[in-house]
């Protein structure tokens, strides 16, 4: 891909952040390691990699790490010599603030997903998806309740996103802690709800003269569940505890869903 702009996705761990490597992949260089790092084949026409000398004379940082707003400039001048795509996937506080987003060359995108499908989804936090792979149900009750409680799962992506690394407090999280999230998203260029994550890819190849259709996209890793969200949890006071205590994150999901490039059909 020609052109002196850079795409970055800020990828929140299970928000499907391989299948936008995958994707984008298509268009492009990307970094051999999901779009983020070095892999086991670089230095091809796919996956080139700078030598570790070029790297350290810039002075950056990876390019799975989102520089700092005065190294913005020099750091996707930098990266853009390698690759169209790059990525950065947070588990916990990103410490995102800090970077220009506004930078003219820089194309920032983050795809957004309902916290509640995501408390359910595989690879859980904190080695919990060895002991609770699937959704709940009467024999893993207890557990889910000691994941929903645990502090590698409160409102995950708020965290992530938050100005502050430690002002996620559980259903206690301040309405500045969430509206710092809020300032940090609108500074982004653009947002995709995972709802219609087909439908958004396609919306942003538009927008970006890609070719990108819903065929080429829809995947085995992006299924429609079902039963409901209530359903799924199979114990309503689960449910509802949960939808207190991430209660916060709900509220970014359901402001960042209406400013998506696309505005999924409930």
């Amino acid at each position: 891909m020609k052109g002196s702009a850079i795409i970055h996705s800020i990828h929140i761990t299970h928000h499907a952040g391989t299948s936008l490597c995958s994707q984008m992949s298509k268009f492009g260089p990307t970094p051999g390691f999901a779009c983020m790092g070095k892999g086991k084949n670089n230095a091809t026409v796919e996956h080139p990699w700078p030598s570790e000398e070029a790297i350290q004379s810039s002075h950056l940082g990876s390019v799975g790490k989102t520089p700092s707003y005065n190294e913005t400039g020099a750091w996707v001048k930098f990266w853009r010599s390698y690759f169209h795509f790059t990525s950065s996937e947070y588990t916990g506080f990103g410490d995102l603030h800090r970077t220009n987003w506004e930078y003219e060359n820089l194309v920032s995108m983050i795809v957004m997903r309902d916290p509640l499908e995501r408390f359910l989804a595989g690879g859980k936090c904190g080695g919990f998806q060895a002991r609770i792979g699937n959704d709940p149900t009467e024999d893993t009750q207890d557990t889910y309740w000691e994941y929903a409680n645990s502090d590698c799962a409160d409102n995950y992506a708020l965290r992530v996103l938050a100005n502050e690394s430690l002002c996620v407090q559980g259903e206690d999280t301040s309405v500045a802690c969430l509206e710092s999230a809020k300032k940090l998203l609108s500074r982004f260029t653009f947002i995709l709800d995972q709802t219609c994550l087909s439908d958004s890819m396609v919306a942003l190849g538009y927008a970006l003269n890609l070719t990108i259709t819903t065929s080429s996209f829809e995947g085995r890793l992006h299924k429609q569940h079902t039963p409901s969200l209530r359903d799924r949890f199979g114990n309503d006071t689960l449910y509802e505890h949960v939808k207190r205590r991430f209660r916060r994150d709900i509220e970014l999901y359901e402001w960042s869903k209406k400013r998506s490039i696309v505005v999924c059909d409930n």
